[in-house]
């Protein structure tokens, strides 16, 4: 099988996966809260895009409303806007018609991240509203990429040991082009994805990858080379001889790290990691604190209770980031113990 992306075929896919996803939420929900799209979806990939999406556009609509008038390098005023932004960002409240565009991009992402991480990446640094690629963009990045990680912590590092704070995206591409070359990791096994996805709507590969004689191409990455062909190729290969290597128990276990089980109670979930991370830092420090709150949360009723409590509580008076992935870790322990 030829290894290029069919990014037609992607796309229809995911609009019906995203069809699917929305009609199930939105039978019992009129809107979908913030602090919910970390728990949308078994496939958390796709809930992080959607974030990643949403507050990229909100960036992107928020540039636009600067006037040439004001001075918006002043400290005063990137203070206020960095408050306004986070007031917003604790008050997500999106529709079903306006929540489709956000999760059908990120199914496709999600995608393309998955069946070849170079085409994501590269679409990624050659958007076409971007001029230059800075470190501090890449490192804002990590925290929504989940899946082949290791591209961008290796791109990342590239930058650092170069000394290289901004970059003009044409040398970005050439410096991306040349950390492929040389990484040796393996990208993630496609398969156990390829299966979650399937359980809610069937996904065959020819759905993702053009045969030669059909002739897809995509506008959204205009300058594919041929070493884009060539690295997807390589992993497709590596892909496949990993997971020959791999017996059957291990094969299991990867599919139960993807699987959400109820859990009996949160405080008996959480790992000794994950209660060190939570207790410095989401409640600065305080065990008892920490320690009342988890004890609330196993005697809730249910998943909306819960989740008001810590609104309430703490996204509203404590300002918690909806962006930072220990608030989102801690939803999911949330939702894992009522699955919405």
């Amino acid at each position: 099988m030829e290894n290029n992306i069919n990014h037609q075929r992607i796309r229809t896919y995911g609009k019906s996966f995203a069809a699917h996803l929305l009609n199930s939420y939105f039978t019992g929900n009129e809107q979908i809260k913030g602090e919910e799209i970390p728990s949308f979806c078994d496939i958390k990939q796709i809930n992080y895009f959607s974030l990643k999406i949403l507050f990229e556009q909100w960036q992107l609509e928020f540039n636009q409303l600067k006037s040439p008038y004001f001075n918006y390098e002043s400290d005063e005023v990137k203070q206020a806007s960095t408050s306004f932004m986070n007031v917003i960002s604790r008050n997500i409240l999106i529709g079903k018609e306006d929540f489709r565009p956000l999760l059908e991009e990120a199914v496709y992402k999600t995608i393309l991240l998955i069946f070849s991480p170079y085409e994501y990446f590269l679409q990624e640094i050659n958007q076409p509203h971007i001029q230059q690629i800075t470190i501090d963009e890449l490192k804002a990045k990590q925290k929504y990429v989940k899946i082949n990680n290791h591209l961008l912590t290796a791109y990342i590092n590239r930058f650092h040991d170069d000394g290289i704070q901004a970059v003009f995206k044409e040398d970005a591409i050439k410096i991306f082009d040349q950390v492929c070359e040389t990484i040796k990791e393996t990208p993630e096994d496609f398969e156990t994805y390829q299966q979650a996805f399937s359980e809610v709507i069937p996904l065959d590969l020819n759905e993702v990858y053009a045969h030669p004689d059909e002739g897809i191409k995509d506008d959204s990455v205009n300058n594919e080379s041929q070493e884009s062909k060539n690295l997807n190729a390589a992993f497709s290969t590596q892909r496949h001889t990993l997971l020959d290597t791999l017996g059957t128990e291990q094969k299991e276990a990867i599919i139960d790290l993807h699987e959400d089980k109820p859990v009996d109670g949160i405080k008996k979930s959480i790992s000794i990691n994950q209660r060190f991370m939570f207790e410095n830092d989401l409640f600065n420090g305080d065990k008892t604190e920490f320690e009342m709150v988890l004890n609330y949360l196993d005697n809730c009723q249910g998943n909306q209770e819960a989740m008001d409590f810590i609104q309430e509580n703490y996204i509203q008076k404590k300002n918690w980031d909806l962006e930072k992935e220990e608030v989102v870790e801690f939803f999911e322990v949330i939702n894992k113990r009522f699955p919405a």
